[in-house]
């Protein structure tokens, strides 16, 4: 259970300490401290050290009324429950200052729980409130990330795909084949090879430009540096040597059928 810390401003000792007891008794671990202040300027300096997540303010106090707390800052990052005898201020702590609730004197344990039982309320509101906001700013994030990836491989032919240890970024006309590999897929140039972690389907997605052909159920291949077909073998001859890979590659009934369709 999540703890938190209060503050109770009244100028009348005895019910600072009445009001704290109140709280010990009927909520043992709600909070993890309970401070006290005697008037609004003292409350002020508190509220700076410790933080707290309640304020429990008496309004009628003879130096500064409560309602005088706000003056003193900019944004308001507890709540208040204000504490009065005289429920002549009881809407104006309401509709004015839009607090959590108010506690006429003497106060109840019943009255007390159910503010306390409303602020937990918000705080689960708000928490779920800024877990939406971080939802929706990953998603612009990806967004700008992928607008970002399109206009790169729009302007320049750059890809970013990545392997099981890093992000690749590679030029899509120096990429020769890929070949399938299970869940993974392993991609050949001239001067090195890369497996990465994605299938072959999804690196033909990924690069989508139409001279990179399916010869077969694991090839994928930049016709660019084909060669020639060599029907009596089934196999497509490349025009270089690509790094640990293999020159001749296999073409089935279907990709030949591919293959025939852009050379005819």
């Amino acid at each position: 259970m999540k703890t938190y810390k209060a503050l109770i401003i009244d100028d009348e000792h005895f019910a600072q300490q009445g009001l704290k007891k109140i709280i010990q008794h009927a909520l043992t671990d709600f909070f993890i401290s309970i401070d006290t202040a005697s008037s609004v300027k003292e409350g002020v300096e508190i509220i700076k050290q410790i933080k707290p997540d309640i304020v429990f303010l008496d309004i009628q106090m003879p130096d500064e009324f409560g309602f005088k707390l706000f003056d003193y800052f900019e944004e308001i990052k507890f709540d208040v429950i204000f504490t009065t005898a005289h429920s002549d201020y009881i809407l104006q702590a309401v509709n004015q200052w839009g607090c959590l609730g108010y506690l006429m004197k003497p106060i109840a344990i019943s009255d007390l729980k159910i503010l306390l039982n409303r602020f937990v309320e918000r705080q689960n509101i708000t928490l779920e409130s800024i877990n939406e906001i971080d939802k929706i700013e990953e998603i612009e994030d990806e967004v700008s990330n992928n607008d970002l990836k399109n206009q790169l491989k729009k302007e320049h032919g750059i890809i970013f795909i990545p392997s099981i240890t890093e992000v690749l970024v590679l030029k899509i006309d120096e990429i020769i084949y890929c070949k399938a590999d299970d869940s993974y897929c392993t991609i050949y140039t001239k001067t090195a090879s890369f497996m990465v972690t994605k299938t072959l389907k999804e690196v033909e997605g990924l690069i989508n430009q139409i001279n990179f052909l399916r010869i077969n159920r694991s090839y994928l291949v930049n016709i660019n540096f084909a060669n020639k077909f060599d029907k009596r073998n089934n196999v497509l001859i490349l025009n270089c040597n690509p790094h640990e890979g293999e020159n001749t590659l296999p073409v089935t009934t279907l990709g030949y059928k591919i293959l025939a369709n852009v050379v005819s």
